[in-house]
């Protein structure tokens, strides 16, 4: 993970915290696999993955892969590119939509 976006991944999960919601902080070790989401999280009863970008980075073949997966599963896949849009993307899911 670029430096911008572990930046922005502290972030997401400083808020995570604050909101008491569930996560699991998925570290690219190069034993966790290829493409899996930089957070899982349970809101409001539900499945959600996060995969934190930044700049014009967009999702990689293997991280696709994931998303589909997850989505076919009936979890919830984002891939934020801001805070702003990260918290924006929880509320929505805190509130039911």
């Amino acid at each position: 993970m670029s430096k911008p976006e572990k930046k922005l991944q502290d972030k997401a999960i400083a808020y995570l915290r604050k909101q008491n919601i569930y996560y699991i902080n998925q570290f690219g070790d190069g034993f966790t696999g290829k493409g899996k989401p930089d957070l899982v999280t349970c809101i409001n009863g539900r499945f959600v993955a996060f995969e934190l970008k930044v700049g014009k980075n967009n999702l990689q073949d293997d991280q696709v892969i994931h998303k589909r997966r997850i989505e076919r599963s009936n979890g919830l896949h984002y891939a934020p590119y801001t805070i702003e849009e990260f918290i924006e993307i929880v509320e929505e899911l805190q509130n039911g939509y």
